[in-house]
């Protein structure tokens, strides 16, 4: 598939920002833990109780797995009609 065929494809398109998203969020949580670590030394605790409950990590988590699978499911069925053209 070319770039430019890429660039006109939903699901192309789709799994460019979801992979953007991902990106960002990365950024953002890499940020946040610097600056939750860098509150927690200038005032001298641990951090723990500023940090985000772990179930709530891990089902967001679990929904964003979903949601790629699903993506790469549709990716692939969509692979597999444009071969059959």
């Amino acid at each position: 598939m070319s770039e430019d065929a890429g660039k006109a494809d939903p699901l192309m398109q789709a799994a460019a920002r979801l992979e953007a998203a991902v990106e960002r969020l990365a950024e953002a949580l890499g940020a946040d833990l610097a600056e939750r670590a860098a509150r927690a030394a200038a005032d001298g605790s641990d951090g723990a109780a500023d940090m985000v409950p772990r179930t709530e990590v891990a089902a967001l988590a679990d929904r964003l797995d979903t949601t790629i699978n699903r993506l790469r499911g549709a990716l692939a069925e969509e692979l597999r009609r444009a071969e059959g053209e």
